[in-house]
């Protein structure tokens, strides 16, 4: 990277320091009520009768092997940027054993969506950290508390949260390019580009892009690091496609999947989700053929996705691309085919987009 990238990575990371130290002496409110309707990270994008359905709420499925049936260890990974910082040993005295079931629970009400029960726990828990003064523990909870706040939209608590986090850390010997820290970093880009900070934002993640490749680059069968990398190149092609800045879009969403396909293999769903991007992208820079291949390949592996609960949306997607080049029949075999699927698994807004797309084949045909 080039020494004005450098430059301004410096900035970035002195900026997010100061930011910090503002907020270390600042009473920080975690009472607010939760809104307990929104799912964990998600993103759902209509552009054009394109619906993206990319889901953070499954991604204990979506970037880790599908055999390996391990659900707790990626709710952390999505969950928690501390891994390992906090360790569960009950051996270590009651009130430590204390201590860690009533961060257990936490974590298990917010897989189960009870964010307000998850909030009151992890207050309990803090307390109990607090009063064993396991300064470890006060860490890993306050980012707990964090990403609860990110996943239930309350952007500000979060960043509040997760700078208070980074102070922590570092007051405690962490360096900047750890990849806790640049866990915490990728969650603030996408924070400022939630709350429409993008310079901020592609700052963000292109700092966590630079720092995360060093890791890939010393230990390329890292997973973790891996699927670390796969979400910054994802979240930032995001970013990329909201301001229409298709090419770069593309590149960034491709070199996601190509880490997904090593990691997960070709028949997961975060391998159809990234397919989906890709013949979006394909659409939007009028690409139609290669947006037919890359959906038709994503429907394909759907088939073996039964519990993919929004893959009727690819197929829908298909059906607009085949509208895009006038072949009606195939347009209509498509959103037909999504319009079964979206009923079956009661995916109303894919339903919705189905009958459009039927609607405006009928008035073609």
């Amino acid at each position: 990277m080039n020494l004005c990238i450098n430059v301004t990575m410096a900035i970035y990371y002195r900026r997010m320091m100061l930011n910090v130290s503002r907020l270390v002496g600042r009473h920080i409110k975690l009472n607010n009520n939760l809104k307990t309707n929104i799912p964990i990270v998600s993103y759902g994008l209509s552009v054009n009768n394109f619906k993206f359905q990319y889901l953070y709420e499954s991604s204990n499925r979506s970037y880790n092997n599908n055999n390996k049936n391990d659900n707790t260890t990626c709710y952390y990974f999505l969950l928690s940027s501390l891994f390992g910082f906090f360790n569960f040993k009950e051996e270590d005295g009651e009130e430590i054993s204390e201590l860690i079931i009533t961060i257990k629970r936490s974590i298990l009400s917010i897989q189960r969506n009870e964010f307000k029960k998850a909030e009151q726990l992890l207050h309990v828990a803090l307390r109990q950290a607090q009063a064993l003064q396991n300064q470890n523990a006060i860490t890993y909870i306050y980012d707990l508390m964090a990403n609860l706040a990110l996943e239930t939209k309350q952007l500000k608590k979060a960043e509040t949260l997760f700078l208070l986090v980074l102070e922590r850390l570092l007051s405690n010997g962490v360096t900047e390019n750890d990849l806790k820290v640049i866990h915490i970093s990728l969650k603030l880009a996408n924070i400022y580009e939630q709350t429409g900070d993008m310079e901020k934002a592609e700052t963000g993640y292109k700092y966590c892009l630079e720092n995360v490749q060093i890791y890939v680059d010393n230990n390329p069968k890292d997973e973790n690091v891996l699927i670390l990398l796969a979400m910054t190149y994802d979240w930032y092609a995001q970013m990329l496609f909201s301001q229409a800045r298709y090419t770069d879009a593309f590149k960034y969403f491709e070199q996601s999947y190509n880490i997904c396909v090593k990691v997960n293999g070709r028949e997961h769903e975060q391998t159809v989700n990234l397919l989906n991007y890709l013949g979006t992208v394909s659409y939007k820079m009028e690409e139609y053929d290669k947006a037919i291949e890359y959906l038709t390949t994503a429907t394909e592996i759907g088939r073996s996705l039964p519990d993919m609960i929004h893959i009727a949306s690819v197929h829908i997607n298909l059906g607009n691309v085949y509208l895009k080049k006038g072949l009606y029949l195939n347009a209509k075999k498509a959103c037909y085919e999504g319009q079964r699927i979206a009923k079956n698994k009661e995916d109303e807004e894919s339903l919705v987009e189905a009958n459009k797309c039927l609607d405006d084949i009928k008035k073609l045909l």
